[in-house]
């Protein structure tokens, strides 16, 4: 296309201002790209939710780069490229969105080299990508290995032309609250003597506000990573605000629930569940960890159960929760499994080195 343009796109105060006309465009092309990818809008967010998603932080430095062409400078593509500032400075994560009919005529390529280039300039030397791949006629992968999970499809054959490579894979699965017995949890809602649950919703209490951000930090370590080259992240009180902030920007009801060891006082585990005001049928399961030393006593499980029955008490409008699991996490996956979510797709974490010369 030769009179393509890759351009930043400046972000509106709001999206009623004056100025709010391209950043709706953006907007409206990453949701039909949802909508169309899962068959129906679940995966939708408001152009309001979306603007508070994309607005930098302390923490995260974010960009919009837009596609024009043609005399109307039509917006035919968005890439989102973010930069973490506190840690892990060495990484970009990228986004690259092209409207349905505006594709295979080099848009996402153009976006892609210019997504690279911006993070080269920036001093990073990785880049991260997702892919989202629904199943499709299928109950999981033919092949062993995690490959085998990402189909050849446009996604997946985009990345590897671009030069990233396959590093880890996550399976995306859904528990339908309407289905008869789904996530009732009647004893595994009940932790063992030794701990007691914990229920929060939007801010954390200011007295375990501290031992959240350890285990918000945790996250980063014990999650499995596969072999995305990733530092541990730094959290601290400020941080666990900052998020808060901007779930509520976003318009989501935050619940964690936490498991406290009674005797230490430690949090020993901690689950969060984000449901969307914007399409209040449904909500997202969010990070789910126990620390090493309180493992085998299916506080995973326990906590799980217990924010779902709860999300069930607080907002009885939630019909679908989704979730996200690296297929290496055979544990998660199977307490997950036991809770009846079951996989919808697959999701792809790619990764590629950047020249800086």
């Amino acid at each position: 296309m030769t009179d393509l343009s890759i351009e930043p796109l400046v972000l509106p105060q709001s999206t009623e201002s004056p100025d709010a006309e391209d950043f709706l465009a953006a907007a409206r092309v990453f949701n039909a790209q949802q909508r169309e990818m899962w068959g129906n809008d679940d995966f939708l967010e408001t152009p309001q939710a979306q603007l508070a998603r994309l607005r930098s932080t302390p923490t995260r430095r974010r960009q919009l780069l837009v596609a024009r062409a043609g005399a109307g400078q039509q917006i035919l593509g968005v890439a989102q490229v973010s930069f973490p500032l506190t840690d892990n400075l060495h990484t970009g994560t990228m986004n690259v969105v092209v409207d349905a009919r505006s594709r295979r005529r080099g848009v996402g390529t153009a976006l892609s080299a210019s997504a690279e280039k911006l993070a080269a300039a920036d001093g990073r030397r990785v880049l991260i990508a997702e892919t989202d791949h629904p199943l499709r006629g299928s109950k999981g992968p033919s092949a062993q290995g995690p490959a085998s999970f990402i189909p050849q499809d446009a996604a997946a054959c985009f990345a590897v032309a671009r030069g990233f490579n396959l590093e880890l894979v996550e399976r995306i699965s859904r528990l339908d609250l309407q289905e008869e017995g789904a996530a009732e949890g009647s004893p595994q809602s009940v932790p063992g003597p030794a701990y007691e649950l914990l229920f929060w919703q939007g801010a954390c209490p200011v007295e375990l506000v501290d031992a959240y951000a350890r285990l918000r930090q945790k996250m980063s370590t014990d999650a499995p990573q596969g072999g995305l080259d990733l530092a541990p992240e730094a959290w601290d009180g400020e941080r666990v605000r900052e998020a808060e902030v901007k779930a509520h920007a976003m318009g989501y009801d935050v619940l964690v629930c936490a498991a406290r060891h009674r005797t230490s006082g430690e949090l020993a585990g901690h689950t969060v569940l984000e449901v969307n005001r914007g399409n209040p049928a449904v909500a997202y399961q969010d990070d789910t960890l126990v620390l090493q030393g309180h493992r085998g006593n299916r506080l995973g499980m326990v906590m799980k159960a217990g924010n779902l029955r709860r999300l069930g008490q607080l907002f009885p409008a939630v019909q679908r929760v989704y979730t996200w699991n690296a297929e290496e996490n055979r544990y998660m996956l199977a307490v997950n499994e036991q809770l009846g979510f079951r996989a919808i797709g697959y999701a792809g974490e790619w990764q590629k080195p950047l020249s800086r010369g």
